[in-house]
C-alpha cells in the first residue's frame, strides 16, 4: 500500500540545504551569551570567540554531535501512556491559553480563568489529543503575578496528559520543574526518570541563544525532559526575504539546541522543529499562517528525516479568527503537510487569529481535519482484495454491490473517510449542524460531563504547592 508523500525538496536539494547549513554553522556561527556553553564548545573542538560570544562549529563536529542525538524520544504523563516520538508515529498537542480567545457568542476577547479550565478539559477528554500546552499568558480576571500561577494550577488539576511547557524565564522554568516534581512524587513516579514534561527553548533569530534559554535547557537536562526548539525566523526582518534563505536560517537554528544539548549531555533528547513566518513589507506585521507555511512544514519534515531526528511543528491554524472558508483551507493545508511528511509532534490544535488566539471549537474542528489529513495521507490500498476483480465479475454489467461480500466485509471499516467532527451529511439531512455548531455543542458537553482523572493525592499536592506562591491568598480558593 502506497501512502501520500508531499515533497518540496528533491534529494539533491536536501543535500544542498544540509551542506549550506554546515557552512552557516562553520563560517557564520551563532551567538551564545553563556560562558559555560562557550567553554564546552571550545573543548569539543569548535572555534569560539569569547569576546563576541560566538561559536563556529566545524562540519565534522556538527556530524559527530548530531550522531549522539536520539532518533526516538519518550514522553508520558500521569496517565502513564508512553508516547514513542519518532519514526512514523504521530502525536497531537492542544492549546489551553493564548493572548486572545475566540468566544462562540462574544467573538474575540481576552482569556479568563474559566477558559483555562474548559480548554484543559476538552484536551483531556479528546482521544485525539496526546499532550497539552499551557502558554504563559495571564487571564484578565485575576491580577498578576497571581494570574499565571493560578492558570498553571487550574491546568494541572485537570490533566493527566503530557505537558509541553514553554517557559518565559528561568524563574518560570524552575516553577515548572518544582511543581512537576511535586506531581511525580505524589503520583509515585520517578522525578528524574519520568518525562512528564517537554521543555521549549527559544532560539532568537538570527542565530542567537541568550543565557536564560541555556539555563532553561540545563534544567531540562537535570532530568530526562526532551527539549523542544522554538525557531521562528521572520522572512524579511530576522531571516532573508526568500523562501530558501529563510529555510536555510531556520534549519541552522533548529540544529543549535540539538548541538548544545549534546555538548552538555550526550544522548539527551532534543527534537527538530521550525516555525518560520513572513514579514508583511507594507505594514511590518508578522504573518505566521500564510500559504508559505505549507512549504516550510514539508521542507522541515524532509530535513528532520534527513538528520534522523524526531520532528515537531505546529498543527497550523489560520490568519483569521473566524470559522470560515479561509480558516478551513489554511488549517487543512498545514495539517496535510504535517501528515504527508514526517512530523511526529503536531502541536497547537485550536490555534487561529495568526497564532495569537485559540478557541475550544477550533480544537474540535481541527480534530476533524486531522481525521481527514490522516485518511488522505494513508493513500490507497491496491492489493488484490481491494481491487475487487472477483466482485466486478460477479456483479457484471448493470449489477449492484449492495450485498457483495466485499461491501459487507468493509462496511464498518476505515476504507472510506469518517469523522464525528465534520458535517458529512451531504445536504440530505436539513437538520444537520455545521462543523462550527457541532464543535460548540461537543465542547459544551465535554465541559459539562467531565470529572478530573488527576488522583486526589496529586490534586492536594498541586494545591499546596501553589498556595505558597500566591501574593493574594484568596486566589487559592478561586
Amino acid at each position: 500500500m502506497s501512502r501520500m508523500v508531499l515533497r518540496v525538496l528533491s534529494d539533491s536539494e536536501v543535500e544542498r540545504l544540509h551542506a549550506e547549513t554546515l557552512r552557516v554553522l562553520a563560517e557564520v556561527g551563532f551567538k551564545v551569551a553563556h560562558a559555560e556553553t562557550l567553554g564546552k564548545f571550545r573543548r569539543a573542538g569548535a572555534l569560539v570567540n569569547e569576546a563576541g560570544s560566538t561559536v563556529r562549529v566545524p562540519p565534522e563536529l556538527v556530524k559527530e554531535l548530531l550522531a549522539l542525538a536520539p532518533s526516538r524520544v519518550a514522553q508520558t504523563g500521569l496517565n502513564r501512556k508512553v508516547l514513542d516520538v519518532g519514526g512514523d508515529n504521530r502525536y497531537y498537542t492542544s492549546l489551553v491559553i493564548d493572548p486572545f480567545v475566540v468566544d462562540y457568542a462574544a467573538g474575540v476577547r481576552r482569556p479568563v480563568l474559566e477558559d483555562v479550565r474548559r480548554h484543559t478539559i476538552i484536551g483531556e477528554s479528546l482521544d485525539r489529543v496526546n499532550a497539552m500546552t499551557r502558554m504563559q499568558y495571564p487571564v484578565c480576571d485575576i491580577p498578576e503575578p497571581d494570574s499565571c500561577y493560578k492558570t498553571m494550577e487550574v491546568f494541572l488539576l485537570h490533566t493527566t496528559k503530557h505537558t509541553a511547557a514553554y517557559p518565559t524565564s528561568e524563574a518560570n522554568c524552575r516553577d515548572w520543574m518544582d511543581v512537576t516534581a511535586v506531581i511525580a512524587q505524589a503520583g509515585g513516579l520517578d522525578v528524574n526518570g519520568t518525562p512528564l514534561m517537554s521543555v521549549g527553548m527559544a532560539v532568537t533569530s538570527p542565530l542567537q541563544v541568550h543565557g536564560p534559554n541555556i539555563e532553561i535547557m540545563r534544567m531540562a537536562m537535570e532530568r530526562c525532559y526532551p527539549i523542544l526548539p522554538t525557531v521562528c525566523p521572520m522572512a524579511g526582518t530576522t531571516s532573508p526575504y526568500s523562501l530558501a534563505g529563510t529555510m536555510l536560517t531556520a534549519n541552522a537554528e533548529a540544529l543549535i539546541p540539538v548541538l548544545i544539548a549534546q555538548v552538555y549531555k550526550p544522548g539527551h533528547p532534543a527534537i527538530y522543529g521550525i516555525g518560520p513566518s513572513v514579514t508583511d513589507m507594507q505594514t511590518g506585521h508578522d504573518l505566521y499562517y500564510k500559504a508559505e507555511k505549507m512549504l516550510f512544514k514539508i521542507a522541515a519534515t524532509q530535513m528532520g528525516a534527513f538528520y534522523g531526528l524526531p520532528v515537531s511543528g505546529e498543527a497550523g491554524g489560520t490568519l483569521t479568527w473566524r470559522a470560515d472558508v479561509q480558516n478551513g483551507a489554511e488549517s487543512f493545508a498545514y495539517l496535510l503537510a504535517s501528515h504527508a511528511g514526517r512530523q511526529n509532534i503536531v502541536g497547537g490544535l485550536g490555534s487561529l487569529h495568526n497564532a495569537n488566539g485559540m478557541s475550544a471549537e477550533q480544537i474540535i474542528m481541527q480534530c476533524g481535519l486531522v481525521d481527514m489529513a490522516e485518511y488522505l495521507a494513508r493513500g490507497m490500498d491496491v492489493t488484490d482484495r481491494k481491487l475487487a476483480l472477483d466482485s466486478i465479475r460477479k456483479a457484471g454489467p448493470g449489477g449492484h454491490y449492495l450485498e457483495d461480500e466485499l461491501t459487507l466485509a468493509l462496511l464498518r471499516s476505515k476504507e472510506f473517510f469518517q469523522t464525528a467532527d465534520l458535517d458529512l451529511s451531504g445536504g440530505y439531512d436539513p437538520s444537520a449542524l455545521g462543523a462550527y455548531e457541532m464543535a460548540h455543542r461537543k465542547a459544551e458537553e465535554l465541559a459539562a460531563q467531565y470529572e478530573t482523572a488527576v488522583p486526589a493525592k496529586v490534586q492536594a499536592a498541586i494545591r499546596s504547592f501553589f498556595r505558597e506562591k500566591y501574593r493574594d491568598k484568596g486566589v487559592a480558593d478561586k
